[in-house]
């Protein structure tokens, strides 16, 4: 059996995050001297990369013009005019505008409805090359909640209403987003269905896009991490958010990382 660790730690069939859980491949026993091979090669060029080249657009910020009612970025204006026009998002597009940062490039944006913890009410998601923000609309008391994109695992489109106790419902039928931390899901019911998937897209984009721009691999974890990773897996093992096959599995891993 060939044991792939992945650089990108997308969760893995059984949702255990690739990090620390190889991909097996089995393979017959007159294949082993080919794949052994196979193996020394790919562990040579990984050691000798540099860098990975990613295909993507020209996401470099661009700067602010300033006018009466403050700054206007031109990449909000462009991710704005592709979603379904709403007249009381324009407070919390004045407001994007200011909460946007020189370093980062918004990509997308969606009217949503938050559920808790990520707030409660309509207002517009925002996903950026580094964070996932929802801005609060209406009448109520305003508010913002910002993600930062390292600490996604990733994002997914949902298929009707929610039926866990407090999460709010998709409006009109229509799809919703879920965005995973490893620790907690953010719903976001979506109002309209291509904004909400361009959106979800935007978000997995980031996430790839942050992991793979650097370094062909992550620094080697040191024993404190390690260490916090086992006692977090044994905590969910006894709370059984993680089964007996998720934690062998995933605990092997980790002990093969020491």
């Amino acid at each position: 059996m060939i044991e792939i660790y992945l650089r990108y730690p997308t969760a893995v069939l059984t949702g255990v995050p690739a990090d620390r859980t190889p991909l097996p491949v089995l393979i017959a026993e007159h294949d082993v001297p080919a794949a052994l091979g196979i193996v020394d090669r790919i562990n040579d060029q990984i050691m000798t990369t540099q860098r990975i080249d990613v295909a993507a657009p020209d996401l470099t910020p661009p700067a602010p013009e300033w006018g009466k009612s403050g700054p206007t970025r031109a990449d909000v204006e462009r991710a704005v005019r592709r979603m379904a026009p709403r007249k009381d998002a324009r407070s919390a597009v004045t407001a994007l505008n200011r909460y946007v940062t020189p370093d980062e490039y918004v990509l997308e944006t969606a009217i949503a409805v938050a559920a808790p913890p990520a707030g409660s009410g309509t207002g517009l998601l925002v996903a950026t090359t580094s964070r996932v923000l929802f801005i609060s609309i209406g009448t109520g008391e305003r508010y913002a909640f910002e993600l930062a994109v390292a600490a996604i695992l990733g994002a997914r489109t949902v298929e009707g209403a929610r039926s866990a106790p407090g999460e709010v419902d998709t409006r009109h039928g229509g799809s919703g987003i879920d965005i995973n931390d490893g620790n907690r899901t953010l719903h976001f019911a979506g109002v309209d269905r291509a904004d909400t998937e361009r959106v979800t897209c935007a978000v997995n984009f980031a996430i790839r896009r942050q992991a793979a721009d650097g370094a062909a691999g992550p620094a080697d974890p040191g024993v404190n991490q390690l260490y916090a990773e086992w006692e977090l897996l044994v905590e969910r093992h006894s709370l059984g958010m993680v089964d007996d096959t998720q934690f062998q599995r995933y605990g092997r891993g980790i002990l093969r990382s020491l």
